[in-house]
């Protein structure tokens, strides 16, 4: 087992995506279920990352990734296409011991998000450990 499965309370607290795309949306819709205040850092959003900033849904940081970007969060996703940003995000995290994901990247990982089968009050996880997302 390369991952030990736990929940995380997110609820109220500040959680921070790095990343205006497609992917980042994703993440950015699993942390406001569960009731994460989420902050993107992006010069740039998708669609529907733009419309949750303009709706007062989710905080946005119209900039590139700073360290500084991490004050305050106990929570980090890098979800960019861009190999140096989502090292960087990474080691940044982990000198601050964060819990962090590199989105498709699992050795640069702390956490990983798992498929969820969401039947609240009952909510199942499974994880196949990064090795192939789509078959869990």
């Amino acid at each position: 087992m390369d991952f030990l499965p736990v929940f995380f309370r997110v609820r109220g607290q500040p959680c921070l995506v790095v990343g205006g795309g497609e992917v980042a949306l994703r993440k950015v819709h699993s942390l406001m279920r569960a009731g994460a205040k989420v902050t993107v850092v992006s010069p740039d959003l998708v669609e529907g990352l733009l419309a949750l900033a303009v709706e007062g849904r989710i905080a946005h940081l119209e900039k590139r990734f700073e360290v500084a970007d991490l004050e305050a969060t106990v929570l980090v996703v890098s979800a960019t296409n861009h190999a140096e940003v989502n090292q960087a995000v990474y080691a940044a995290a982990q000198l601050r011991r964060l819990p962090v994901n590199v989105v498709d990247c699992p050795d640069l990982c702390s956490f990983i998000f798992p498929a969820i089968i969401d039947r609240s009050p009952l909510v199942i996880a499974v994880s196949s450990g990064g090795a192939s997302p789509v078959l869990a």
